[in-house]
């Protein structure tokens, strides 16, 4: 089931959906995500979870500064452990966020909430995405095109 997107068999590139505090932008290799600081938490949720619900392949690599003994709280929130440093500041850590558990998406919004007190937040997840994924995921969130 092809929607208007891909009417005509034309090829689309990107499929941008936005408002004044969020913005979804759909490439076939990259989604691109940004939040303005008055996005609501149940909004972003309904983002991420909706993203997640039609492709739970997609992984987010996750840069998080904290002390040693905080590392394994992030594992027991589904957070997955690729590398870590010491620095000045605690353990720069890298994670992965599978989209497909559902804890470690909770806890990743729940992150993307606090980092909007004090600023806007940007995510890049990089996956394959297919005309169909994209007319999906589309389809799913084309109510936060537009107005609030």
């Amino acid at each position: 089931m092809i929607s208007d997107l891909f009417r005509d068999g034309k090829k689309v590139i990107a499929v941008d959906l936005g408002r004044d505090d969020m913005m979804v932008s759909l490439t076939p290799r990259k989604i691109i995500l940004w939040f303005g600081r008055q996005a609501g938490e149940s909004s972003i949720r309904e983002v991420i979870f909706g993203i997640s619900n039609i492709d739970p392949s997609i992984n987010l690599e996750q840069e998080i500064i904290c002390e040693f003994k905080n590392i394994a709280e992030y594992e027991n929130m589904g957070y997955v452990l690729t590398s870590y440093a010491k620095t000045k500041s605690g353990y720069m850590v890298i994670f992965n966020i599978s989209f497909s558990r559902k804890v470690a998406l909770a806890h990743f919004v729940r992150s993307i909430v606090l980092k909007l007190r004090e600023n806007d937040v940007k995510k890049i997840l990089h996956w394959d995405g297919s005309p169909d994924k994209i007319n999906l995921i589309y389809n799913k969130l084309k109510s936060f095109d537009g107005g609030r």
